[in-house]
């Protein structure tokens, strides 16, 4: 491992100057949680954000071969335990929103690994093998996924059915999705597109809503659940208590969150 994450240091500085949108992107959504640090210090939590990415790739690689029981080992610690019982014992599904913020792949096999089905919410790849592998290396380890857009235009009632199953739907929200509609909150003194999809889902269905993330912490993963968040007459204010979740997370673990995408301005608001 050690040499493997020496050349994931490496390919990381090889991305900082091939990839010089993905790094400008980096530095504003750094700027936008981190206010008022110099651009000098942005750039320097950059390159921690890169390589900190690079090992999770190497990580995702390596777990893609080891048995579970020694990936689950990878999370010493795991805080939320009683938040996720209370979702549990409502009997109604869960529903699970994460961000591309430390090893989110991690956080399905923990779940899968306490004996809940998870479904992961996934958009069509550009790349068809990308896809391919991303599928089988989740249902190596029971992990079902569901493909929104035209590829699937029945992926709504696969989602509900889950969730009249008991199980656990889990989707990505810190990316802009057209097909899921969007909530405008306010993020990092930002007004902000979310995905509406998840909170009217819940709705519909009674679901509750957490949040989860896997985080590294002194070279160890953390679980980390909040929550639920249980969406009664409107869906905005569930959402926005979901928001503050991710926000605040993302504000102490700012140089692993992998959104490496920013979109323009639309209606006044932004769109990742």
């Amino acid at each position: 491992m050690p040499l493997a994450y020496a050349i994931a240091d490496g390919a990381a500085g090889v991305s900082l100057i091939l990839y010089r949108k993905a790094l400008k992107n980096t530095i504003e959504n750094l700027r936008m949680v981190l206010p008022g640090e110099s651009q000098r210090s942005l750039t320097a939590s950059a390159r921690e954000l890169f390589r900190n990415y690079s090992r999770y790739l190497v990580d995702y690689a390596m777990f893609a071969f080891l048995p579970e029981d020694e990936i689950l080992k990878k999370i010493v610690s795991y805080e939320g335990n009683d938040i996720l019982d209370e979702a549990v014992k409502q009997g109604k599904g869960i529903i699970l929103l994460t961000a591309h913020l430390g090893n989110w792949e991690l956080g399905g096999l923990f779940l899968n690994s306490l004996g809940l089905k998870i479904n992961v919410l996934t958009n069509k790849d550009e790349n068809p093998g990308v896809d391919e592998a991303r599928t089988r290396y989740r249902l190596r380890h029971g992990i079902n996924t569901i493909t929104v857009g035209e590829a699937n235009p029945l992926s709504s009632v696969e989602l509900a059915g889950a969730l009249f199953r008991g199980e656990v739907v889990a989707m990505l929200i810190d990316r802009y999705n057209p097909l899921m509609g969007n909530i405008e909150i306010e993020f990092f003194g930002k007004k902000m597109d979310f995905p509406a999809g998840p909170f009217i889902l819940s709705k519909i269905t009674g679901a509750p809503i957490i949040t989860g993330f896997v985080v590294m912490e002194k070279d160890r993963y953390k679980g980390i659940i909040e929550g639920p968040f249980t969406v009664n007459n409107g869906i905005y204010e569930a959402a926005c208590k979901a928001i503050e979740s991710l926000q605040r997370n993302i504000a102490k673990y700012p140089c692993q969150w992998y959104n490496f995408d920013m979109g323009g301005a639309g209606s006044g608001n932004e769109r990742w």
